[in-house]
C-alpha cells in the first residue's frame, strides 16, 4: 500500500497556502492586542482586566479551522493506493436510412401514399434509435445526402417533412446509388460496421445486389423495408396526374416482394414488409446483431485500470470540523 500511494491531483495541495497566511496574521494580530495592553497597564493590574489571553482564548478554534482546512485539501489532492477496472467503450451502432423518393412512392394504394407513410416510418425510427449515429439518404435516378451520419436525430428528423419526389431532379429509381451513397457515408465517418436501412417500393436490379454484396463484405448490412401491395395501383405525380411510361401508358406501382427479398437477403439483413403498428421498426432496429455483438465484446474486453479515488471518505471528517466552526459566536472568538 505504501508503494504505490500517491496523490491523483496534488497541486490541491498549494490551498494550504492561503491557510498558511491566515494563520500568520492572526499571530500577528494577537500580538499587537497583547502588546497593546501592556503598554497602558501595569502588569500586576493587567491579570485583572483581561479574562484571558486572546491567543489562549482561541488557539484550539485556529487549530480546529486548520485542520478542516487541511482534511478538505487532503481529500481534493485525491490520496489513492489501489487500482479499479473501468470499461472505456462507448457503443456506437452506425446507421443510414435510405429513403426512395421515386414517383412510385406517390402511389397511394397505402394511405394517404406510399411516400407520406414512408416518411413517418423515418420518423418513427429516428425516434425509436437512443445510441450510436443516425445519417440519411434519399435517392431516385441518383443519390443525395440529407443528413451525414450524427448523433443528433432531431436534425434529421426536422428536414423529413420537405422530402418528395419533386426534390431530385430527374426520375427514376436507382438503388445501387442509393447503397453505394450510403456506403460512402460509413466511410466518411470511419464507421467499420454499420446497418443500411432500405425504405423503398421499387425493383432491385443487379447492380443493387451487386452493391449490397460488397458492402457486406465491408462490413455494412442491408436490411430492406418494402412499402407498398403486390397488387399495386397507379402512380401519381406531384401535381396529381398519373404517372406514365415512356409509350405514354399508366404505370402500376407493383411491390417486387420477391426482389426486396432477395436484396435483403445478399444484404446480410432483413426484409420486413410495411406494418401499421411499429412492428416493422422494432424488427430492422434489431438487425444490427453484429453491431451489439461487437458492442459487448468490446465491454467485456475493452476496460483500463484507473487508480480508485479514496478522498472522499476525508470529506465528511472535514465536514463535522467545519459544522462546529460554524456554531454562532465560534467564529468571532477568532477575529
Amino acid at each position: 500500500m505504501l508503494g504505490t500511494f500517491h496523490f491523483i491531483r496534488p497541486w490541491w495541495w498549494l490551498a494550504l497556502i492561503p491557510a498558511l497566511l491566515i494563520a500568520v496574521l492572526w499571530h500577528k494580530k494577537s500580538q499587537v492586542t497583547n502588546n497593546s495592553w501592556k503598554e497602558h497597564c501595569d502588569p500586576h493590574l493587567l491579570e485583572h482586566i483581561l479574562v484571558s489571553s486572546p491567543s489562549a482564548r482561541s488557539i484550539w478554534l485556529i487549530a480546529l479551522l486548520g485542520l478542516a482546512w487541511f482534511f478538505s485539501v487532503f481529500a481534493l489532492s485525491g490520496p489513492s493506493w489501489s487500482r479499479y477496472a473501468a470499461p472505456v467503450y462507448q457503443k456506437n451502432i452506425a446507421r443510414v436510412i435510405v429513403l426512395d423518393v421515386s414517383q412510385s412512392m406517390n402511389a397511394t394504394d397505402i394511405t394517404p401514399s406510399r411516400m407520406q407513410r414512408a416518411k413517418y416510418k423515418v420518423l418513427d425510427l429516428l425516434h425509436a434509435i437512443k445510441e450510436g449515429q443516425t445519417g440519411m439518404v434519399v435517392f431516385s435516378s441518383s443519390a443525395f445526402v440529407v443528413s451525414p451520419l450524427t448523433a443528433d436525430s432531431n436534425t434529421i428528423a426536422s428536414m423529413v417533412p420537405v422530402l418528395d419526389s419533386n426534390i431530385v431532379p430527374v426520375q427514376g429509381s436507382d438503388i445501387a446509388a442509393g447503397l453505394a451513397k450510403a456506403g460512402e457515408l460509413f466511410k466518411q465517418s470511419g464507421a467499420t460496421r454499420g446497418e443500411i436501412i432500405l425504405i423503398t417500393d421499387s425493383s432491385p436490379s443487379a447492380s443493387a445486389l451487386t452493391e449490397a454484396s460488397n458492402l457486406v463484405k465491408q462490413g455494412f448490412v442491408t436490411s430492406v423495408l418494402a412499402i407498398g401491395t403486390r397488387e399495386g395501383t397507379p402512380a401519381r405525380g406531384n401535381d396529381g396526374n398519373f404517372a406514365t411510361d415512356a409509350n405514354g401508358n399508366v404505370s402500376l406501382a407493383h411491390l417486387d416482394v420477391s426482389g426486396l427479398e432477395n436484396l435483403a437477403k445478399t444484404g446480410s439483413g432483413e426484409y420486413v414488409a410495411f406494418k401499421g403498428d411499429n412492428s416493422d421498426v422494432d424488427s430492422l432496429l434489431k438487425v444490427a446483431t453484429l453491431n451489439e455483438l461487437d458492442a459487448k465484446a468490446s465491454a467485456e474486453s475493452q476496460t483500463e485500470s484507473l487508480w480508485q479515488d479514496c478522498g472522499d471518505y476525508l470529506i465528511w471528517g472535514a465536514l463535522i470540523l467545519f459544522a462546529l466552526l460554524a456554531r454562532r459566536g465560534w467564529l468571532e472568538k477568532l477575529c
